[in-house]
């Protein structure tokens, strides 16, 4: 009986002993006296986006003499961007980056720069997402349980269809056009006459291949690196909408670290977003070249009467944004 006591008690001293561990370790997982972090997000390693995560996590390694590990999941192997966002809230999930669609759940003024055409060039995005306006959005971004490390870049959006070349708006008419789950960009493609379909990537390419949907919209570089001219053999130099994506960290893994490590991991992000931006600029100019190579079809509508026709939504959409929309404007390009 006693021994019987002796073990039991062993055994509470144990589990009490490893639960106080487990409550005093930081975020992330211990791996031979360094911490490893994870991230997530949904495109591939090669992608712009994967480049700079790796860079991101060749910099954190550096700086910190490899007290720092980032294990990097490419391909969604975390989870949809929804997933990986409430992931971070919960601290499941150390660092994400997700398409600024998804974001407006948690910072709804974002949705002010999925407007049509109202980012006019590369240079009036960096002042936008680099500067006041941008820190402004990482603020609110923040507020909702989150900690932003900066705005990366996806890239103009271009509109690719299976149905026939697009001239002009009247041919964009009728076409069943995958959209993500972002009010903005369904409410454009209305207004240009044709039928938004939201829905995550896996579903479209399969409904692309089936004939069930017409067509999607993205940027060059996705379009090439998601094989859209497998499905799609009408790309149209819309250049409709800016895109941006968001690289978010659990506050959970933010306050586990110590103030330097904190600018540390500031620094590198922002100097990997720089990186990541230049390598999606040059894969946007070499992708067009690529998709012709694939058979693609490109056509140069007049971005005038894609403006002119989208106008009134913009208008109607944007109101409740309008001081954002007015900052946005006056700045530079």
């Amino acid at each position: 009986m006693k021994k019987k006591i002796t073990i039991l008690l062993s055994i509470l001293l144990l589990m009490s002993l490893t639960l106080a561990a487990c409550s005093s370790s930081p975020a992330g997982t211990s791996a031979g006296g360094s911490v490893e972090f994870n991230v997530g997000h949904s495109a591939s390693e090669t992608s712009p986006v994967g480049q700079g995560l790796v860079k991101f996590k060749e910099l954190v390694e550096e700086k910190t003499d490899g007290r720092y590990q980032i294990q990097i999941f490419h391909n969604g192997q975390l989870g949809a961007e929804r997933d990986l966002v409430e992931g971070a809230q919960l601290g499941s999930i150390d660092m994400a980056i997700a398409n600024q669609g998804p974001m407006t759940n948690f910072a709804p003024s974002l949705a002010a720069v999925d407007l049509p055409y109202l980012i006019r060039s590369y240079e009036h995005a960096d002042n936008i997402f680099l500067g006041e306006i941008g820190k402004a959005f990482m603020e609110e971004i923040d507020a909702a349980g989150l900690k932003t490390l900066g705005f990366w870049e996806s890239g103009f959006r271009n509109l690719t269809n299976s149905k026939q070349p697009v001239n002009s708006v009247a041919d964009v008419k009728g076409l069943k056009i995958r959209t993500m789950e972002n009010q903005a960009h369904q409410g454009l493609w209305r207004a240009l006459g044709a039928d938004p379909v939201p829905m995550s990537w896996g579903e479209a390419y399969t409904g692309m291949q089936q004939g069930a949907l017409d067509g999607q919209e993205n940027p060059l570089s996705v379009i090439l690196q998601m094989n859209v001219a497998e499905v799609n053999k009408h790309l149209a130099m819309t250049e409709h909408v800016y895109a941006s994506v968001v690289f978010i960290m659990s506050p959970n893994a933010w306050n586990s670290l110590s103030a330097e490590d904190q600018a540390i991991f500031g620094e590198a992000a922002y100097e990997a977003g720089l990186y990541q931006r230049q390598v999606q600029r040059d894969m946007n100019n070499s992708a067009l070249e690529e998709l012709e190579k694939l058979g693609m079809q490109v056509t140069y509508p007049d971005k005038q009467e894609f403006i002119d026709a989208s106008e009134n939504f913009k208008r109607e959409f944007g109101q409740r944004y309008e001081d954002i929309i007015n900052k946005i404007n006056e700045l530079e390009d």
